[in-house]
């Protein structure tokens, strides 16, 4: 009986912390702030003047930059996407954490989906959400990774104040440099 007992003990004490380890991690995962983060604002004009603003904006590629992937004027939404983003922009945009392993790895490329909903809101004005998803592209000689980074808001501001939202309590009048 002695012998079982021993054994069920030492189970127990190679087999929490492994538990523990593993639940530890899930829960350090749940507290982290999700990477992509919605942007939203109003703005006083119709959803459909909105996204002619967005939708033309976005269509001239020697302004924009983007890549219009999807523009649905009935479901009021817009997808975008950019490449070959330049190292200013990328730190202006994203923050990207790596581990150590790739620290030393350089910027090959950079890419940035936005995705943007209008809704209809009171009194003739659109409420507008932008969400941005960035991924960074790094290399060290022939082996590459692909990093999910975060957004600073920044683009996302930018394109609620091309639109005509007030951005900290002034509406923009200058369009996006992206």
């Amino acid at each position: 009986m002695r012998f079982a007992a021993r054994m069920r003990r030492l189970a127990m004490l190679v087999v929490l912390p492994v538990m523990v380890a593993m639940l530890g991690g899930d829960i350090v995962n749940a507290l982290e702030p999700p990477r992509v983060i919605p942007h939203s604002a109003p703005v006083s004009k119709p959803v459909s003047d909105v996204f002619r603003i967005l939708k033309t904006y976005f269509a001239d590629r020697l302004e924009s930059k983007f890549q219009t992937v999807n523009a649905n004027e009935e479901a009021a939404t817009i997808t975008a996407r950019q490449t070959g983003i330049d190292n200013a922009r990328w730190r202006q945009w994203a923050v990207c954490q790596t581990d150590p392993v790739h620290m030393l790895y350089q910027l090959n490329d950079a890419i940035v989906t936005v995705s943007i909903k209008l809704e209809q809101a009171p009194r003739n004005t659109t409420f507008m959400t932008v969400s941005a998803d960035f991924r960074g592209i790094y290399g060290l000689g022939e082996n590459e990774t692909t990093i999910e980074c975060k957004s600073t808001g920044v683009l996302e501001n930018n394109l609620l104040a091309l639109a005509g939202a007030q951005i900290g309590g002034s509406a923009a009048s200058v369009p996006p440099t992206p």
